[in-house]
Parts: structure tokens; sequence; C-alpha cells
């Protein structure tokens, strides 16, 4: 993370702190050529700044280290006087929830495809949204300004679909299931369908497929499938089962990836870590890595993956504690990446079940591991309360929020309870044990079949809960829920004025470019500006699986300051290996309060 503050408070604050002047310290490698802070103070044997044992013990070098000492940081502990600058505190320390409208069809599957569209997608069934023709509508289009849809026609079924973006924005859906024909709805079978949505602004955009052609099929059945963009701009199709069923089997079981766009004639690779993972292993994760492999976990276990040598490099230890994939699904995250930290990828799972059975409990368990170690090892961490298909959301500000899902039972229709209500925090950055907060409840069950994500103004937005096989509003324990919220973090109840982008960003961008940033803070009287750029994508979300989200911070350089307006140079990502081609959106960050997000094309 890049902060940029005034000079003369970081130098104030450096003098009251230590006996030692910057200029006598030594760079720490990964850390834009200063010595390490106050908050991660130990330059590690691999040169980065961390607060951890291994980050403070043999190898750490002092010299580049706070104060001169390889010392771990006390959270908790009143740091001395004259340290740092007052924080913006929130009014609602906890945020808030609110009802917003209605989204017509169930929401399964989501993606935000424009800054001001949500694309909503459920299976076939007798939905209020209904199309010309009478028949219910199982996909539309959200406008979260008007809170207002548009119903669209697909002609295959995308029932427990997967979907990714190519790297001009377009998305696409992969997979699906059964054909399906009722006086209220009708599909034909998807579980071949490649679907194609090409994002507009005016309300003239329509689902393009074609199920007669070669060209639009994948290659073998694929229900619960997961994609992932990769580096290159094409897409990783990976997994499923080839009929939709309870749990998966070896007679099911479809071990398999493509990439698409593909050859007329190509055979999808078999990949035996898919077999090794049965029986839990739908909805696989899947994140690319600095050096272009793949990391992908089902069950407890994972593995890196070479696609271009389409074989494995190296398994990775089980994560403990029992099963984190569907049914058991748990949370799955890959951490906001830090160009102070050389972009390691840690990746978070939080959650599952204990067993297939509705009185089986939800696990409270976090594993995290740090792909960037030498002997990568899962470092275990507690929920305040167990959980288990919960999504796992990326914030403005880097920390990770756990919401929806169940705290009794396992994933499917009518099979899990006791409503998980009150969402949780973690901060990466905190010491272990001390990362979780609970916010705020909501008083929506979220259960099966429920979506959240974050939009561009910082909010998250919250749909879904269907764990019946069809549209039920009685005599079901929770009926089929159709009511849009939106979630307020406590970042945007501060008392200080939300930043803006003041410049226009161009429509596309490309690796390792500058571009020049202007931001207007708004007021600089009570906080000194502390600022930092971050870029995500949101990825496509169904089933608590995020396909493709991440988020990296960049680096940004000051180069002028006028009143409350400060210009930056700010860097693109270096590669696509870091941040795959498509849509993204960048915002900065002023003390922890975040701007309006802005789109572009990053290819």
């Amino acid at each position: 993370m890049v902060f940029v503050r005034k000079i003369g408070l970081l130098l104030a604050a450096s003098l009251l702190l230590m006996d030692w002047t910057a200029d006598a310290a030594a760079a720490c490698k990964y850390n834009n050529g200063v010595a390490c802070p106050l908050e991660t103070p130990c330059c590690s044997p691999h040169g980065h700044c961390g607060n951890s044992v291994l980050a403070c013990g043999d190898g750490c070098d002092a010299s580049a280290s706070f104060n001169g000492a390889c010392q771990r940081y006390s959270y908790g502990v009143t740091p001395p006087a004259g340290n740092g600058t007052p924080r913006p505190v929130p009014n609602l320390p906890k945020g808030s929830f609110k009802i917003v409208g209605h989204t017509g069809v169930s929401a399964q599957h989501i993606a935000l495809v424009t800054p001001t569209k949500m694309l909503i997608i459920d299976k076939a069934e007798n939905n209020p949204a209904r199309l010309p023709s009478g028949k219910a509508a199982h996909t539309v289009e959200y406008d979260i300004e008007t809170n207002e849809y548009r119903m669209m026609e697909v002609a295959t079924n995308t029932f427990c679909t997967g979907g990714g973006f190519l790297p001009n924005g377009t998305l696409i859906s992969a997979g699906g299931a059964e054909a399906r024909l009722t006086h209220s709805f009708s599909t034909d079978k998807g579980f071949q369908s490649i679907r194609m949505w090409e994002p507009c602004d005016d309300g003239s955009c329509e689902w393009i497929e074609n199920p007669v052609d070669p060209a639009w099929q994948l290659t073998v059945n694929r229900w619960y499938v997961s994609v992932t963009t990769l580096p290159t701009g094409d897409l990783f199709i990976l997994g499923g089962s080839n009929e939709s069923l309870a749990i998966n089997r070896l007679a099911t079981n479809n071990p398999t990836w493509e990439p698409y766009p593909k050859p007329l004639d190509y055979k999808a690779v078999f990949m035996q870590f898919m077999v090794d993972a049965m029986p839990n292993n739908l909805y696989p994760n899947v994140y690319s890595l600095p050096d272009g492999n793949l990391y992908i976990f089902a069950n407890q276990k994972s593995v890196i993956y070479d696609f271009k040598a389409q074989q494995e490099v190296k398994r990775l230890p089980d994560i403990p504690g029992g099963p984190r994939s569907y049914p058991l699904t748990g949370s799955h995250v890959l951490l906001p990446l830090d160009p102070a930290k050389n972009y390691a990828h840690e990746i978070l799972v939080c959650g599952g079940a204990e067993a297939m059975s509705t009185r089986a409990n939800a696990l409270q368990s976090c594993g995290r591991i740090n792909l960037h170690a030498d002997d990568p090892q899962w470092e275990m961490d507690q929920m305040p309360t167990p959980r288990l298909m919960s999504d796992a959301i990326i914030l403005a500000d880097g920390k990770i929020m756990l919401l929806n899902g169940a705290q009794l039972g396992y994933a499917g229709f009518l099979r899990s309870s006791n409503p998980a209500y009150t969402p949780v925090v973690y901060d990466p950055a905190a010491p272990l044990g001390e990362r979780f907060t609970e916010w705020a409840p909501s008083n929506i069950a979220r259960l099966y079949h429920s979506v959240a994500t974050m939009l561009p103004d910082g909010t998250v937005w919250v749909a879904g809960s269907n764990q019946n096989s069809e549209v039920r509003y009685e005599n079901v324990p929770f009926p089929t829920e159709y009511r849009v919220e939106i979630f307020t973090p406590p970042y945007l109840t501060t008392d200080l004025p939300r930043p803006e982008i003041m410049s226009a960003i161009p429509e596309k961008l490309t690796y390792d470019q500058n571009i020049e940033v202007v931001v207007d803070v708004k007021a600089t009287d009570r906080y000194a500006p502390e600022i930092t750029f971050m870029l995500g994508h949101r990825g496509f979300v169904t089933h608590s699986t995020h396909m493709s989200q991440r988020m990296t911070q960049l680096v940004a350089t000051k180069v002028s300051e006028m009143g409350t307006q400060i210009t930056y140079t700010v860097a693109m990502p270096p590669n696509a290996n870091l941040m795959p081609p498509g849509p993204h959106y960048i915002h900065l960050l002023n003390n922890g309060v975040p701007s309006k997000a802005l789109h572009f094309i990053l290819n």
C-alpha cells in the first residue's frame, strides 16, 4: 500500500518516535525505498515488511526495520505521544442494511456488467417477472440507480452456471442444467451451453446464444462449473458434473478443463486433482498467480497448476477442519495484493459444514495460506460464529466482509437452517486472533442461492435466497426471497467527506501504464490527507463462489497539491498475471474513506 502523506507530518512523527532519522535507515527491498512502518515493523529475510514471528525472527534486517530493531508491534497498546494523526470515526461503527428493491427473478447468479447495471440470472422457474409471452423470466438486467429491472429471454437453462469476462468486457456464461417445460416457463437444456452478454447502457442488449452451433457448445456437460479469466484473456473452464445432483459421484464427475475460445475439435484436458478432490469438488476456486500459473482449491485440497503445460506444479497441504466446497460450502477469497509486499498472493478460506446432514454444525474456522512463502502452510483462525454458504466480499478498504449463509446444515434444497444474519469483517492486516469484527445484522434470511457484491460507490448489494426446489412463498421455513438490500459499511458514515477522482479515466488502459489522476479530498482541516489507490474486478458471483474477484493496491506518486486537490501519477499493474484483463474499477481512499469507483477496460 502506498500511503501519501504530507512530508511535514511524517517528519514530525518520526522525530517524536525515533532517535534515528529516515536518512539513517536502510530500505526494505519491497517497501518502496524506505524502512518498514510501525504496524509492519520487521524487514523479513525476503525483503517484505511484516509483523509475524517469521518476519521478525532469524534473518530479519534490523537496519531496514522500524526504529532499527526487529521487534513486533503490539496491537491494542497505545502508541507513543505524537504518533500519527487523528483518524475519522464512523457514526455507524457497525454499518447498516436497507431494503431498496425487488429482483423479479431469484438472484442465484449475478455480475456487475456496467457501473450501473447488474445482470441477475436464475434457473428456469415460476418467477414473478414475466416476459411479453406471459412466461416467467429467469434473467433480468437490474439498474442499481433506479432499482428497476428489465426482463430478457434466454433459450437454455442457466441453473448453476459459471461465468467470466473477456478482455473487452463481454460476459460469458457457461454450462447449466436440464431442459424444463411447464405452462409457466420453458427452457432448453443448458449443460453444454455458452451464452454471451455484451453490456450496454441503453437497454438494448440481449443474450446471444446459438444452442445448435458447435461453436457455442462446451466439449462436455458442465453443471456447477467454475470459470476464470486467464492472464492471456482466455477463459479457464473447470470441472462440474454431467448432471444436476446433490453431491458429485465418480460416474458423474467431470475432472477436466477447457479454454474459451477454443478450436472446434478441442479435447477437454484431464486433471487428476479434480478426481482426488471428490466428492466435494464442485465450483472449485481458481486464481491466477504472479508466475502465470493457477491456484486451485476444492474440498480441502489445493494445487498449483500450469495451464500452458497442462500439468501440476505442486500440491499444497490440505486445510484442516473438514471439506469446504459444495455441498459443505465455505467462503473463499484472494486477499488484496500489495506492491510493497511484491504482490504476495494469500488465500483466505472460511467456514463450511461438518457433514452432509441437516443437523450438522457449520464450521467456525478459517484458514489463510501465503503462496509467496517458501513452504506455504495454513494459518488457522476462528470467526465469531460458525457459518456456511457465506459470500466473501473485498471491500473498498481491502477488508473482507463475510455475509449471508447459515449456521446449521449444508447447501441444497431445504438442507440448511439457523440463518447467519450477522456479517463479520476480516482485517488482513490485524494480528492473528484480532482480525474479526461483527457488524450490524440483517433481518432477512439469506441461505442457499444468495449473492452479494460491492458496488462502485463502496456499498454492498445483497440479494437472493431460495433453498426451495421451486418458487415458494408459503408453507416452507424460508420463502423464495426477492428483496434487494444495500449494506452501507462504516467507512461511508464518518465525518470526513468522501474524496473524488476529478480526472477523466481513459476507457482503455494497458499494463504498466502511468496516468495522471487529480483527486479532491474536500477537506484538510481535521485530517491530513492519506491517500491510497485501489484497482478491483468484481467477477461473477454464485453459490458463495466469486469467480475472478480480486483487488490490488496501485503504486502512486504525488506530483503537486493545490488546496484540497492533489495530483498523482498512478501506475497500472505491471502485468496481466497480477490482474487479468477485462473490466476494472479504480477508486481512492483518504484516511480509509473511499471515493466512488470509475470503470475502465484493462487490456
